[in-house]
């Protein structure tokens, strides 16, 4: 977090609660070198691109659970292309909606493709918040996952990218 107020609350809170062991740092994740992996890296959150520079670092870093809830989701939305969905897209609000539920999924679909067995559950009641889906990935033993399948999701998940973006896209 880079919010030193976000910090010191959260340690507050860690240590009413007799947590100990745990350490709260205020600066940029992708500066970030533990010691050791991480049993699991938790965003609450994000806005926008914050939420997939956090799960890129905690891809990097090999984290063992992933506790994700994304906020924002402005940067698919304003680039997505895709002439088959335009009856959706037409309209900013349903486009908006349509592209928080996509870049979710691409989210997902990239935690899989580098060995996450992922879920997306809904966190709290709609009526106490919109932003309430979770992000959970929980990281696979290297030898469960065999190349055929790794394959099959990189191309999946390209695949996506070409649809919603147009050929050649780069997305992340």
């Amino acid at each position: 977090n880079r919010k030193a107020d976000v910090i010191a609350y959260c340690a507050s809170v860690a240590k009413q609660a007799g947590f100990d062991g745990m350490q709260f740092l205020c600066g940029d994740i992708r500066r970030c070198t533990p010691i050791a992996q991480p049993d699991l890296l938790i965003s609450l959150h994000a806005c926008d691109t914050a939420t997939d520079i956090v799960l890129a670092q905690a891809i990097a870093l090999r984290a063992r659970v992933i506790l994700a809830t994304p906020c924002c989701h402005r940067a698919l939305s304003s680039r997505l292309n895709c002439k088959p969905l335009a009856f959706v897209t037409d309209f900013p609000h349903l486009r908006n909606k349509l592209a928080e539920t996509l870049t979710d999924a691409l989210r997902l679909l990239h935690l899989q493709r580098n060995g996450y067995a992922v879920s997306a559950v809904e966190l709290t009641d709609p009526d106490d918040t919109p932003k309430n889906t979770l992000l959970r990935a929980i990281l696979q033993k290297e030898d469960s996952r065999s190349p055929a399948r790794t394959d099959a999701l990189n191309r999946q998940y390209q695949d996506a990218i070409a649809f919603l973006l147009g050929d050649g896209a780069v997305y992340h």
